[in-house]
Formats: C-alpha cells, sequence, structure tokens
C-alpha cells in the first residue's frame, strides 16, 4: 500500500514550510482503503494456493542460500578445496542470483509473473540435480550458479507476484508471511545438514532435497492466474476481470472489480511516467542514496558471512566436528527466525529510525565482542606458509587442515606421516580451563549480533525502501537498491575466509564492525522516520536537508 493511502500527520497541522524532522516519530497505523464490498467478502480456495505458492518460493531461496554452511565441510573433504575454491562455491549463488534477478526484471513485463515463476521452479529442480549429482568441483560450481539463477528470479518475482494477487485485506500478512518463510527455509537447511551430516555424501542430499519444493511449486502453479496488473498492461482487460473475480470469489460485486481494474490501469501509467532522469531530483536522489546505504549496511554488516559459513565459524570457536558445528549453527538460524518475527510486531509501534540505529549499536557491540573473542582464542596469528609458523599456538594451528597439535613435542606439527602423534579430541587442542568460558562467550555475542540484525537491518532495508519512492520511480529505485544488495552479497562472501587468512578471525570482524559504524553514523545523518508519515511529508525532509 502506498504511503499516499496513509492518514496525514499531526505535522501537516503546522504552518506551511515546516521541515519534517527525522527524529519525530509518529504511530498512524496503516489503513486499508475498500468499499463494502470488499470489506465483507470472504477469501477465494485461491488465496490459499497463493499462501502455499509464496512459502514455497520463499522456503526454496532461503534453504539453497542457508544449506550451504554446513554442506561445505562436507565438500572440503570431497574435493579438498582452497578457502578461494570454497568462497567461489559459497559465492556462486550471489553471483547467479545478480543475473537472475537483473533479467527477471526485464521479462516479468514481456512475459508475465507467472511464467516466471515456473521458469524459477524448473531451474531450481535443475540446480538441485545437478549439486546432487556434481562428479568434479566444476560441475558443483556451475550447479551452484544455477540455482542462485533461480534464487535471483525467485526473490525478485515472487514478492511481486504476490503483492498483485493478494486480496487488499491480506496483502501486507502475505508479504511479512514471505520473509518469515524465507528464515524458515534457512533453518530447515541446518536441520537438513544435522540430518545428512554423517551420512555417505550427505552432501548431496543436502542440495538434492530442494528439487522437492521446487517440484511441488512447478505442480501447483498452472492452477494460480497470470497477475491482473499483467494482463491489464497488455490489454486483456476481460481475463484481468476473471483474475480479479479468482481472488476475491463471489462476495464481491462486478462493480468493485471494474473500480479495482480502473485504479490498477491508472496506477500503471503513473509507473510508466518515471525516468531514471528523475533520480537527478534531490527529493529521489536522497531517497535513493538511503536506500543504497541501508542495502550495504546489511551486507556489509557482516551477516550473510556468518549464515554462510556458520558451521566453519563454529569450528574455528573449537567445534571441530562438522556434526557438532552444525548442530550448534543451527542455534543462528533459528534466533534469525524468531528475532525476525519479533521486529515484525513491533516496528510500528517503535518506529524505523529508532530501531534501526539502536539495533545497529548492539550489532556492532556483538562484533567487536566477537573479534576480542577469537583474539583471546587465537591470538593474531594469520594463515602461515608451513605448520611450525604457528608454533605454540594451537587454537590457530588446528585451523589449517594440513597441521595439527604433537603430542609428543606440543607444538604444532604438519599431519602428514605423522597422524599417530596428532592429538585427537573435540577441539584438536589440549582442554585449558578456560576453554568452556570462551565458547560460551562466543556463542553469547553471535546471538546477540543475529538478534540485533534481525531485529534491524535484516527487515527494515526492504520496508523504509517501500516507502521513500513515489509510485512513478519505485520500481527502477528498489532495482537499484537491491542489486547492490546483492553486489555487496557477493563481495562478503567471496572474501570472507581469505579474509580471516590475512588479518585473522579477529580482525575480520573488526573489520565488518569499522564498516558498520561508518554507515551507521551516515543514517544518523540521513535516514528519516517514514513510520505514519505521507510520501509528500517525506519529500519536503529530502528537499530540505
Amino acid at each position: 500500500m502506498s504511503l499516499r493511502d496513509t492518514k496525514k500527520a499531526p505535522t501537516e497541522k503546522t504552518k506551511e514550510g515546516a521541515v519534517l524532522d527525522p527524529h519525530e516519530e509518529i504511530f498512524d497505523p496503516h489503513e486499508e482503503i475498500s468499499d463494502e464490498s470488499e470489506m465483507t467478502g470472504k477469501a477465494s480456495p485461491f488465496v490459499y494456493l497463493l499462501v502455499i505458492c509464496v512459502c514455497v518460493g520463499g522456503f526454496l531461496f532461503g534453504y539453497d542460500t542457508g544449506v550451504i554452511s554446513g554442506a561445505l565441510t562436507l565438500l572440503h573433504d570431497e574435493f579438498n578445496m582452497t578457502s578461494v575454491e570454497k568462497e567461489l562455491v559459497v559465492g556462486g549463488t550471489t553471483f547467479g542470483a545478480i543475473f537472475g534477478g537483473f533479467f527477471a526484471g526485464i521479462l516479468s513485463d514481456r512475459f508475465g509473473r507467472k511464467l516466471l515463476v515456473i521458469v524459477s521452479s524448473v531451474i531450481f529442480i535443475a540446480g538441485a540435480l545437478i549439486l546432487a549429482l556434481a562428479p568434479n568441483y566444476g560441475v558443483l560450481l556451475f550447479g551452484r550458479v544455477v540455482v542462485g539463477l533461480a534464487v535471483g528470479i525467485a526473490s525478485m518475482i515472487v514478492p511481486v507476484y504476490v503483492s498483485e494477487l493478494s486480496p487488499k485485506n491480506i496483502r501486507g500478512r502475505l508479504t511479512t508471511l514471505n520473509t518469515l518463510v524465507i528464515t524458515f527455509g534457512q533453518v530447515m537447511a541446518y536441520v537438513m545438514n544435522i540430518a545428512f551430516a554423517s551420512v555417505p555424501n550427505g552432501w548431496r542430499y543436502m542440495f538434492g532435497v530442494a528439487g522437492i519444493p521446487a517440484l511441488f511449486q512447478f505442480v501447483i502453479m498452472p492452477f494460480l492466474p497470470e497477475s491482473p496488473r499483467r494482463l491489464i498492461a497488455i490489454g486483456k482487460l476481460d481475463e484481468a476481470k476473471l483474475a480479479i473475480r479468482k481472488i476475491y470469489g463471489d462476495s464481491v460485486t462486478d462493480r468493485f472489480i471494474d473500480r479495482e481494474v480502473k485504479l490498477i490501469d491508472d496506477d500503471i501509467h503513473v509507473c510508466r511516467s518515471g525516468s531514471f532522469k528523475d533520480f537527478l531530483h534531490k527529493d529521489n536522489f536522497m531517497p535513493l542514496m538511503i536506500a543504497c546505504i541501508l542495502q550495504a549496511a546489511q551486507q556489509l554488516s557482516g551477516f550473510n558471512a556468518a549464515m554462510y559459513y556458520a558451521a566453519t565459524i563454529l569450528q574455528m570457536a573449537g567445534f571441530r566436528s562438522n556434526e557438532g558445528a552444525t548442530s550448534v549453527a543451527i542455534i543462528v538460524a533459528a534466533t534469525n527466525m524468531v528475532f525476525t518475527a519479533v521486529a515484525i510486531t513491533v516496528i510500528d509501534k517503535v518506529g524505523r529510525r529508532k530501531m534501526l540505529l539502536f539495533t545497529m549499536i548492539g550489532m556492532i557491540a556483538g562484533l567487536i565482542a566477537l573479534g576480542a573473542t577469537f583474539a583471546a582464542q587465537q591470538g593474531f596469528v594469520t594463515l602461515q606458509p608451513t605448520c611450525g609458523g604457528y608454533s605454540d599456538n594451537c587454537a590457530r594451528c588446528v585451523l589449517d587442515n594440513a597441521c595439527g597439535w604433537s603430542i609428543s613435542q606440543n607444538i604444532c606439527i604438519s599431519q602428514e606421516g605423522q597422524l599417530a602423534d596428532i592429538f585427537q579430541s573435540a577441539t584438536g587442542c589440549p582442554a585449558q580451563s578456560r576453554d568452556t568460558a570462551i565458547t560460551g562467550v562466543l556463542l553469547t555475542f553471535l546471538i546477540v549480533y543475529v538478534a540485533c540484525y534481525a531485529l534491524g537491518l535484516g527487515y527494515i532495508p526492504w520496508l523504509a525502501q517501500a516507502e521513500m519512492f513515489p509510485m512513478s520511480i519505485r520500481g527502477k529505485a528498489n532495482g537499484i537498491a537491491t542489486a547492490v544488495n546483492w553486489i555487496c552479497n557477493l563481495a562478503i562472501s567471496t572474501s570472507f575466509l581469505s579474509l580471516t587468512e590475512a588479518v585473522t578471525a579477529a580482525g575480520t570482524f573488526w573489520f565488518y564492525a569499522g564498516l558498520s559504524i561508518v554507515l551507521w553514523l551516515m543514517l544518523i545523518r540521513l535516514m528519516p522516520e517514514t513510520a505514519g508519515k505521507s510520501l509528500e511529508e517525506i519529500h519536503e525532509y529530502f528537499l530540505k536537508i
């Protein structure tokens, strides 16, 4: 729903020309505008099919971005990958998603939303099969890029398709449901990681399972109509009316359907009136810059590194076995899901600006504390050319797959030809009195970091950018901001392991904290409070800053 439909905020009673204070918060719940026929209408059976479609699309998005965490250590054992090769496998999906989202945006207006959702489910199935049957590293990497194409299409087209098909009175709930189901998909990815961690070739099952919900989506999609907006855009008004009838059932009048068609047609003409030249105006350029900063902050905080490499990070923390690291890593995904639900519940009451800035402080504190904990455990020893370079630093020694801790010499040695002398335990190092405390502190701050992210940066950038632009340029602005998100995601996912080797785990988390501090300072200056504000008030603010 557009901000134009919200009630006028109290600030409109002030004298003309008053500047909108970005710190001021006005809570005015959004109200849906509908005629009596819609108010009394009941959801048709189609709506429930729509919910299933939302769940499957969001689930696949979350699952395929989360499953790599537990699969990565198994893939290393299978293909003996270097750190760069691991980063490419992780980043392959993000790389594919950049192109998938880009082409989905171009092709959706030409071929329609429904066809692209079907195409994405086919690509999901193909990607799952390629990954499950991959005989070598090259095919594995190709499969990750293929899955990324599907993730990019789904991330762009499913929310659009849902918003254009949903009855007004449940549109917001379905959009919220999509966000929650993405995080649920990540949790289920961790569950599958645990289930197949000890199974021979378990990583093949982890990837292959994703084909099942994709096949289900492929089967149900033919029963859903094309988006009414798409049908109206290409002049098929009668088919559009039938689609709207299918959405609302028999509880709405023909007059209501005619009104919906006219509203959609008017909106299409408004959207077509915008161009990229409009971003040269300050009241459009400033919100675009803020939207891009928000999306950059979301990724440069390092959260997706924590998701993609959760099991690897926990192995750095002392959980040497893949099963143990993956089992604990599910806490990360579950925390993200729970606190995303909390954010959705309280966001309108607290306000976007306040919630974002305060949770970023907690997130930055969590990153700094994580770095300090890793520093206390491993010191500041970077990747060494030989095992002897780690000397008596066992915690750093065992992170190098070629090295192990010598029982007889009590130093770091090469494992080659000396396995009998390598210390064997859950951590790979002799027990120390502080081990439990360090692990407990690390897990605590990891949870704090993830929780603060989910409450703020995980949800607010998408919400705020939908509220800052007029309809005529909203699609173009969202496309630019989303591209920034995927590009920053790719940069983080393909550099995490190399960073930990170059500047240590502590240095990596402090680097993310430093980037977040810079972006937080920028958002203090620029981020307005958009909750309860009219679009005109927001524009006035952007003209004055």
